[in-house]
Order: C-alpha cells, then structure tokens, then sequence
C-alpha cells in the first residue's frame, strides 16, 4: 500500500471507530468507506445465509432506485461479485471488473435494467461476515467508470479488519444501551461542565489522546477526568459510562434506512447462499 493510500486509512480510523449503536452502522460503514477510496456512492448490503433475505442501505440514495425495485429483484442475482462472495469464503475486496469486461457486463439484464440508469460501471466490494452472524455483508463503492487502481484494492483489504471491529463494537455498545440502567441518572448534573465535556468525547468513541487534542489538555488530565467521571456515574468502563450519557440525553441516532429489502430474493433465485 502506498504512502498515500495509508494516509487516507489514518485518516479515517477515528471516525470509523467513534462509537455508533448497531443499526447505525450501514451508514457510517458506507460514509467512511466513500472517505476513503473515493466514489459516487457507497452501498451497504447485507445477506440473511439460510433465507437468502436481501436488503442494501446505499448512501447517497439516488431517486432513480424508487422505481427499480423490479429490476434490482429480476437482476441482483445475476452480480458477479455478491455470486462469488456466497459461494466463496473469500475475504478479499473483488471487483466486478474483476469477472466481467465491460463488454459482458453490459450485456447482461444487470447492467442494461439496473446499473446503466444509475451510472454504474464499476463496484469495489469489501465482504464482511461477522461469525456467528449467520449473515453476509459487503460494503462497496460505485463509480461511472473503471477506474479502480490497486492501491484502492489495497487499500479496502487493509480497512476491512477496522471495519469487522467497528461492527463488532457497534453490536456491543448497542447491548450495553440496552441494559437497564443503574445508579441516579441525575448523577449526570454532579458532573463538572469539564467532565461533561469528556464524557460527551468519550460516548463519542475518542481515545485519551483525542480527548487531550479536543480539549487541549494533556493526556493525565484526561485520565484523571474519566476517573472521576466513572465514580461520579458509578459505573466501571467507559461504554457504560457512554451509555448513561446517550441514555439520559435521549439524544437521537444517526440510523439509515434500508434502502430495499426483498425477503428471500436469493433463495427464490436459485443462488446458493449456504456456505
């Protein structure tokens, strides 16, 4: 991977790992990957493996799909890379460029019922599957031309891992907010406006330094901060303590929604999607 390319990884590793409940993170996935390798629109897609269930959030949502939900049902089964990432236990990012010229690509319904009207002539895909899920996902990019390099294939393959760990920290922050809360949620307001303030950073997913550079204070104050923000709250980690934050504040989360799901698409397509 080039300099370059490692740079933009950097870059957006702390956003991808500020903290986000479980329903929000198609969205933010589908944001910090756009970031990162650059294109019109990023797509997040998601396959239930014993039901063939499809549904796919894509960002931003061009008004040409509203009317496509016939053409995406008839053709998604025809995509080369979703065929290739059911039937493969293959975790590297794939092209669809990578199975098709462009010749045979426009040849098929796919393209000529679905993609052409969107300016599709290209997708990058990063497969996720979070064992035990019991689900497929990807996260791609579209762009109206083939201009991919490998540094963005490199790229995407080295963002992947941070991608499975962000999903994974999405899954458990969003169980620990749906805890019941213990202790006086009022406990809150016997923060100092300082330990308020970090308290806000850490429900935000920010490590000590980046709470030190926010704030611009050093790291031992953070520390000294965040242990008395934990004894103040009466809680023992700091996603508890993000929890109570976002629970007392009732403050409302970025959650996308679906953009189509067709209910056993794949299944009812013949497309084998037990692995």
């Amino acid at each position: 991977m080039s300099a370059t390319a490692e740079q933009r990884l950097l870059a957006v590793l702390p956003e991808l790992y500020s903290l986000r409940p479980l329903d929000a993170f198609p969205l933010h996935a589908a944001g910090v990957l756009r970031k990162a390798v650059g294109g019109e629109k990023a797509d997040f897609t998601e396959v239930h493996l014993a039901t063939g269930h499809f549904r796919v959030l894509v960002d931003p949502e061009p008004p040409e799909l509203a009317g496509m939900h016939e053409a995406r049902r008839a053709h998604m089964p025809e995509h080369p890379v979703l065929n290739h990432v059911l039937t493969v236990d293959a975790p590297h990012t794939r092209l669809i460029s990578d199975f098709l010229t462009s010749r045979e690509f426009h040849r098929r319904g796919l393209y000529a019922d679905f993609f052409r009207a969107l300016e599709v002539e290209d997708q990058l895909t990063i497969p996720l599957s979070p064992a035990p899920s019991g689900r497929l996902a990807g996260v791609s990019i579209d762009r109206p031309r083939r201009s991919f390099a490998e540094q963005d294939r490199r790229l995407a393959d080295a963002l992947r891992p941070h991608l499975l760990a962000a999903w994974a920290n999405a899954s458990r922050f969003s169980r620990a907010l749906a805890l019941p809360t213990h202790g006086d949620p009022a406990s809150i307001e016997l923060l100092t406006d300082r330990q308020r303030e970090v308290l806000a950073q850490i429900a935000a997913g920010r490590t000590n330094a980046e709470i030190g550079f926010a704030l611009g204070i050093s790291d031992g104050t953070v520390r000294k901060h965040v242990e008395h923000v934990l004894r103040r709250l009466g809680v023992a980690t700091r996603t508890a303590a993000a929890a109570r934050f976002l629970a007392c504040r009732r403050e409302a989360v970025e959650d996308g929604d679906w953009t189509a799901e067709e209910p056993t698409m794949l299944a009812l397509a013949g497309v084998g999607v037990a692995r």
